[in-house]
């Protein structure tokens, strides 16, 4: 630049003929909710596609590559996912799917000074800016989910309502808004009743709600424990509504 408004020739600066910028995916792609990864693998590849006819469109001569690491749904695999991305050199992360996987990619993601872009942690938690520097997301938080299942399960008439939940950052920050939404407007709940996320037998869960004569359910899972969970309350004939999450309908 010096050279430039000095009218001399440069020798040492030679233009890059292209640029290749690599974006980061945080995939789940073992764990919990492995079954969504092959879809969020073609939502992002497809986005990079887009993103390479456009600048091929204009001339640019600029190139997109799409880095995809296994974030899993632990904090532990999508650490080491995150170094791995900053390792690659991208400028930018989508992802990660499960909240404590986005908490704890964060953590690397963050001092490194790369954003990233969760399609859907809902921790309220990561709304706190100084705690999660860098992190974005186009879900909105529990904090606006909570009230919103509570405004569902009065309009469809729902009582006397057991409260089953995960106990991972996803299930507990869920939990905890709906609870506060639900007993904010005067109701009190029949049963609260957690379950850590590699559950697979619920005959215990299901049993306390039937227990305490629970009318509703509201389940804050994912699709398989969310599946065992519903075909246990069948096969202890509970007859009442049940009620979910975005974690079970994805």
């Amino acid at each position: 630049m010096a050279a430039h408004y000095m009218g001399v020739a440069n020798h040492d600066f030679v233009a890059p003929v292209s640029t290749t910028t690599k974006i980061g995916l945080l995939n789940p792609l073992t764990g919990p909710i492995a079954v969504y990864a092959p879809p969020f693998t073609w939502a992002a590849q497809a986005a990079i596609d887009d993103m390479n006819a456009a600048a091929a469109s204009v001339g640019v001569d600029m190139t997109f590559e799409l880095v995809e690491a296994d974030s899993g749904c632990s904090g532990d695999v999508a650490s080491g996912a995150a170094q791995s991305l900053v390792d690659a050199g991208v400028v930018g992360v989508a992802g990660a799917a499960c909240s404590g996987a986005s908490m704890a990619a964060n953590a690397v993601l963050g001092a490194a000074g790369i954003p990233m872009i969760s399609y859907a942690s809902t921790n309220p938690s990561l709304s706190d800016a100084t705690a999660y520097p860098h992190f974005f997301r186009v879900v909105p938080s529990d904090a606006i989910q909570g009230p919103a299942l509570a405004d569902v399960v009065t309009a469809d008439g729902g009582s006397d309502v057991a409260l089953l939940y995960m106990t991972n950052d996803y299930g507990s920050g869920l939990a905890d808004s709906f609870e506060a939404a639900w007993e904010g407007a005067g109701n009190t709940l029949c049963a609260s009743i957690g379950y850590e996320d590699t559950t697979t037998d619920f005959t215990s869960q299901v049993q306390s709600v039937i227990d305490n004569s629970c009318g509703s359910v509201m389940l804050i899972s994912y699709a398989a424990d969310g599946a065992a969970i519903v075909e246990e309350l069948a096969a202890q004939s509970f007859s009442g509504q049940i009620f979910g999450g975005d974690g079970i309908a994805e």
